[in-house]
């Protein structure tokens, strides 16, 4: 029962996605400008700025990536996020500066200048709730008939930012058939959540839910936070860090009982962005569990994905996958990988 109810809100989760963000692009406006440095104006609207890139949304073009680097001003009247790569942040409207090379951020009460070369992220601060996501869907199929091996594979993100937290909510499925041998699957969905604090450290908190028939998880449900810090954020890398703990309970392939566990978290994030055309990215994701009530047990989670622009916000990918548990059920296997290719829609 309680696999079933997963898939369902994976599903129902994605359609309600797909649906809102075709009907909440029809109604956004776009009057920002944007000055380049051959002094040619754009007007669109501003989705972000981020490792280097600002995205841009216009009504005939549809929507354009601009190097900053060749961006010599900004006006909007709508209100951004403007961080800077010492970790501070500001929250305004964009004006062009009054120095070349800077722009005028002006707040509820103040007016600040910040010069563009430290700017490393933009970010919209939403106005109502009907124009919160920003994320991705990605699918992906293979068979391969000499093997009689098929496999599909389905994900989402949609994120939420404000000026004192960001939440997100991803799913993923990886389901593969191997001839007359029973069928692989590994599912997952995940609620995260990050308030921002000074210095460029934040808290956050997750809820999930998973299944991996190869370590023998029929479902792990786990509920956790922590602290963590941005430790490196420039226009072409990003990377952060997180502690903290976890607790989750566990239902296995092999066994009907359920087993609660407490287990330590340490998660770090990288992203490496190549400017060049085509656009490419790089995303890892690392994250260890050591058990505090099983103590020996180990489980870690690595993934990594490299995203090839082959159009403006349509991308190939290319996925690695690295689970492992050094105390599984008897029946199970201590590890689980997968290479894996899909294709990006970025909203």
């Amino acid at each position: 029962m309680s696999l079933t109810i997963l898939k369902q809100l994976s599903k129902t989760v994605l359609i309600f996605v797909i649906s809102f963000l075709v009907f909440s692009d029809i109604y956004a406006q776009r009057e920002d400008i944007v000055i380049m440095q051959n002094g040619d104006n754009i007007t669109g609207e501003i989705k972000r700025l981020e490792l280097g890139i600002l995205i841009l949304k216009t009504d005939d073009m549809e929507t354009i990536s601009i190097k900053w680097d060749k961006v010599r001003s900004v006006q909007t009247k709508n209100i951004y996020a403007i961080e800077l790569q010492d970790g501070r942040v500001y929250y305004g409207s964009i004006w062009p500066g009054d120095i070349e090379g800077s722009l005028i951020i002006k707040g509820v009460t103040a007016e600040n200048r910040l010069f563009m070369e430290f700017i490393v992220k933009i970010t919209r601060i939403k106005e109502s709730f009907w124009d919160i996501l920003d994320g991705y869907i990605r699918l992906g199929a293979s068979f391969t008939k000499a093997s009689s091996v098929g496999q599909f594979s389905a994900g989402f993100s949609g994120n939420y930012r404000t000026k004192i937290f960001l939440a997100e909510l991803t799913a993923n499925s990886v389901i593969t058939t191997t001839g007359d041998k029973p069928t692989s699957r590994k599912q997952d969905i995940t609620f995260s959540y990050r308030r921002f604090l000074e210095k460029k450290w934040f808290w956050g908190a997750l809820l999930s839910a998973e299944e991996n028939t190869q370590l023998g998880i029929q479902l792990r449900t786990t509920l956790g936070g922590g602290i963590g810090k941005y430790f490196l954020q420039t226009n072409t890398n990003w990377f952060n860090g997180l502690a903290g703990l976890t607790l989750n309970r566990e239902w296995f392939v092999d066994s009907t009982k359920a087993v609660n566990n407490i287990e330590g978290l340490i998660n770090g994030e990288y992203k490496l962005f190549i400017y060049d055309h085509p656009k490419v990215s790089i995303n890892t994701s690392l994250n260890v569990f050591p058990s505090i009530t099983n103590f020996g047990r180990i489980r870690t989670d690595f993934n990594v994905d490299l995203d090839w622009e082959i159009i403006i916000d349509f991308y190939w990918v290319l996925s690695f996958y690295f689970n492992f548990d050094s105390k599984p059920t008897t029946t199970a296997s201590k590890t689980d990988y997968r290479f894996e290719t899909s294709f990006k829609y970025e909203l």
